[in-house]
């Protein structure tokens, strides 16, 4: 797995970078199926980061930073865990199989993190799926409380993201 993963990466990273696209991160989905149907893809870095707001009196400019991602403790990869981290202890369960596994039994087991982990590339043609279907009802001639409603609703989604994107402020403002 790690030795297919790695390549995947790699390879995607060298034709995000022969197509000039030099701001992007390699990324690979769906890595809980055969290899043959992974999906490679890259994700811009600006994605990923947030700049905090600062006040007019800061004499500094303030640097992007990377969103916070705390562990989802009551996503299916945390609760799995929960169930066996006593017999862990118990038992002294815990074995590394080494870092490279070329052959054997370890050598195709995907880790229960990542059959578990969200998909960015599987989540943005889902949302582009959605965005056409909305397309297709509010067509030209179709009843305008139709259109009012997808607006009000897209309008809506658009000030929760906002204040989705000051998710690091928030987190730093509970902290203190």
């Amino acid at each position: 797995f790690d030795m297919d993963y790695a390549y995947t990466l790699g390879a995607t990273s060298a034709i995000l970078a022969a197509n000039g696209l030099s701001g992007y991160m390699a990324c690979v989905a769906d890595l809980s199926r055969p290899v043959e149907s992974w999906r490679a893809g890259g994700v811009p870095l600006t994605a990923m980061l947030s700049v905090p707001k600062g006040s007019a009196a800061e004499s500094f400019q303030p640097r992007p930073v990377i969103f916070p991602h705390r562990v989802d403790l009551d996503g299916a990869a945390f609760k799995s865990w929960k169930e066996e981290r006593a017999d862990c202890a118990k038992y002294e369960m815990y074995q590394n199989p080494g870092p490279i596994q070329l052959s054997g039994p370890s050598a195709s087991r995907v880790a229960k993190t990542i059959t578990f982990k969200f998909s960015y590339l599987r989540e943005q043609e889902m949302m582009r799926k959605h965005l056409s279907a909305i397309a297709r009802r509010c067509r030209p001639g179709c009843d305008p409380r139709t259109v009012r409603i997808a607006s009000q609703s897209l309008a809506t989604l658009q000030l929760i993201l906002d204040e989705l994107s000051d998710v690091s402020e928030a987190i730093e403002t509970r902290e203190k």
